[in-house]
């Protein structure tokens, strides 16, 4: 769809100041969707201009995960309802743990007055915020036009559990009236797999250059082939993952890919001023897509995914030659020659147990409530 308004929001101060802001201005209602909601100094704050516009007479729907807001307390639930905000878990879980975990609601939309949106990667909590150090590394897009009311029926089929298609509508290169934007959806469970199949169209048909910013890397093996078809053909790929994680097991499983992707000339550059939680890729500096879908086999089979695809040379041009600061200033590039010095027998060993000890969990939990969602 065109006729769009599209802007680029960081995670830290410059998003939760925007949230807010936008919260505030609403007059009539907000649909909120997020998978981690703390109860620490940022939730509060995003918490209490909730109440204020609840208390104002904005209608507002909140929708958390029931895994990434586990830890929310009843108190603070009961704040948030007091003031008649409709608050929900999405598949409240008796206990935490990974083979309980099942399909979840990992995207992070925000609808304001049927009049903007904002969609990307960023939880509401202090590590996204600058407020314990560095905030992680994120982005959202704000978007203003046709695909907000699309946004907000896709939030009102989650909040009622009622589902309908929508018609599919194709990016052109002609673009006229504002941005050309697409929203895009993925939820196996509801036979949507609308990210992870333009994806792999996407990096089939990249003519020149591919950058991806991704978190938790741990790309199909059908989705790496693709990669390196795409870097063979002499595609200038680009990869930014994070130098520290969250996971340390992850970062692990992650590291054991590097030889494969550096011998087929695939640049990886690793991010050190915190940890990385984006999830981004730029095809030719002509295609951005920007949401919560992680390169992994949870976002492509378990999780309920969303992402903004924008088809603007200028924006992405402009983003692309951020990520390009980014990876000289904040990053360290890790080279052949180096790897192949610092990749000991051992550390190669622990690594493939990493990589083969993640892949296997993620499929095995997909295929767990695969299974267990044919009984229903």
């Amino acid at each position: 769809m065109s006729g769009h308004e599209v802007s680029l929001v960081h995670s830290g101060k410059e998003f939760f100041d925007l949230l807010v802001k936008l919260i505030d201005a609403t007059h009539s209602s907000i649909h909120f969707q997020t998978y981690i909601f703390d109860d620490d100094i940022t939730g509060n704050l995003i918490a209490d201009a909730l109440k204020r516009a609840s208390l104002r007479g904005v209608k507002i729907q909140l929708i958390v995960d029931g895994v990434g807001s586990y830890s929310l307390s009843r108190e603070f639930i009961d704040r948030l309802k007091s003031v008649g905000i409709d608050f929900r878990f999405f598949s409240k879980l008796p206990w935490q743990g990974i083979t309980q975990a099942g399909r979840r609601l990992h995207h992070k939309v925000v609808v304001f007055d049927q009049s903007s949106t904002l969609i990307g990667g960023i939880n509401i909590a202090n590590k996204y915020n600058d407020v314990d150090g560095k905030a992680w590394l994120d982005y959202a897009l704000l978007v203003k036009g046709p695909i907000v009311r699309q946004a907000e029926i896709i939030c009102q089929q989650i909040n009622r559990r009622r589902f309908y298609k929508f018609p599919k509508e194709k990016l052109q290169n002609h673009v006229s009236g504002g941005v050309k934007v697409r929203l895009m959806q993925n939820d196996w469970f509801r036979r949507k797999n609308e990210i992870s199949s333009a994806y792999k169209t996407n990096l089939k048909e990249a003519e020149e250059e591919i950058i991806i910013v991704a978190s938790y890397f741990i790309p199909s093996p059908r989705l790496l082939r693709i990669l390196l078809v795409a870097a063979n053909k002499g595609r200038a790929i680009k990869i930014v993952l994070s130098g520290q994680s969250d996971v340390a097991l992850m970062r692990a499983a992650m590291y054991y890919l590097y030889r494969k992707l550096l011998i087929n000339k695939v640049r990886i550059f690793e991010y050190k001023a915190s940890v990385l939680h984006a999830k981004v890729c730029i095809i030719d500096r002509k295609t951005v897509s920007v949401g919560s879908f992680n390169i992994n086999h949870l976002s492509e089979f378990l999780s309920v995914e969303m992402n903004v695809d924008v088809l603007d040379n200028s924006f992405a041009q402009h983003f692309a030659n951020e990520l390009n600061l980014l990876m000289q200033n904040d990053c360290d590039e890790i080279l052949l020659q180096d790897f192949a010095r610092r990749h000991t027998l051992l550390r190669q060993f622990s690594t493939f147990i990493s990589f083969k000890l993640i892949s296997w969990s993620m499929r095995l939990l997909s295929l767990f409530y695969k299974g267990d969602s044919r009984k229903k």
